[in-house]
């Protein structure tokens, strides 16, 4: 792996992250105002970037945060910062939030700071697809469903960041979310499948859930392969009867879920695995380095 440190581009402007003040970050980092996107490139081209870019602008709508950059001029920057730090395979965060004020009530301020960072990919521990991961649906935290903020990957990741600590302190790698009416929304990180009676079914995106980039792909290559979906709303109590359970996130791609406490157990995941294959084809396939990017 290219072992570099991570490396920034503020504003249009490749900078170390030692370079970076506090008051270009303090809004941000004060009060959460503002939008993220998680991005894999290979061979400096980045992975579902037109979706990840969809997301992007329809989160900064809703925090009425202005941004006005084209999707082709951020790509091309975020590929030229890759590119001068040999990064062909990364990991990369795109950040923007509100400039001003530094008080709490921002007026009608309304433009943002552009912050890429990135680092060299490194992928999740080999052995958690191969046992899969173990999961408690959390007691403490619940999503709220009714919230405008459900569809937002808003820089203030506090709940889910408490709800993971929830479930490593109980000895779990991830928690489960449910929402106000007891349905299941998500992972703290991640959208949810599984597989029932050879359907795939996942929480619709009303009950709370992110509209994560990976679960849209799952759902495309589910029907293309003319596999039942049914996306809807789903109780914990109805994964007693799944034969398996896998999280999608860009990161970690499908990763099988071998328990949910006292909820589900599994020891075999051929559709986790099968869509697995699937996806990192299509990763392959779109970043060959041939494609510019959408």
């Amino acid at each position: 792996m290219n072992r570099v440190s991570p490396v920034c581009l503020f504003n249009g402007e490749i900078l170390s992250l030692e370079e970076l003040s506090f008051p270009q970050l303090a809004r941000g980092f004060m009060y959460g105002d503002g939008v993220f996107e998680t991005l894999r490139a290979r061979n400096y081209v980045l992975f579902r970037w037109a979706d990840h870019w969809e997301r992007l602008v329809k989160g900064l709508a809703s925090c009425h945060i202005s941004f006005d950059r084209s999707k082709a001029s951020v790509a091309e920057e975020i590929v030229r910062l890759l590119t001068k730090y040999n990064l062909a395979d990364a990991y990369v965060r795109v950040n923007v939030w509100r400039k001003q004020p530094e008080f709490f009530d921002p007026g009608s301020q309304q433009s943002g700071h552009l912050l890429v960072y990135a680092r060299p990919f490194q992928p999740y521990p080999e052995e958690n697809y191969h046992r899969g991961i173990r999961c408690l649906v959390s007691q403490r935290f619940v999503k709220n469903e009714n919230s405008p903020l459900t569809a937002v990957k808003s820089l203030n990741m506090l709940e889910n960041i408490l709800a993971r600590i929830e479930a490593r302190q109980q000895g779990y790698d991830e928690a489960l979310l449910t929402n106000t009416r007891h349905y299941l929304a998500e992972g703290t990180t991640a959208n949810i499948f599984f597989i029932r009676d050879g359907g795939v079914y996942t929480p619709a995106l009303e009950c709370g859930a992110l509209a994560g980039i990976t679960r849209k792909i799952v759902l495309e290559l589910c029907r293309k392969k003319n596999l039942p979906v049914r996306e809807g709303t789903f109780s914990p109590g109805y994964l007693h009867s799944a034969s398996e359970v896998f999280l999608t996130n860009t990161l970690m791609g499908i990763m099988p879920v071998r328990e949910i406490r006292n909820v589900f157990h599994g020891q075999s995941f051929p559709f986790a695995r099968m869509l697995s294959a699937e996806l990192s084809q299509l990763f392959l396939e779109e970043t060959d380095g041939h494609r510019t990017n959408p």
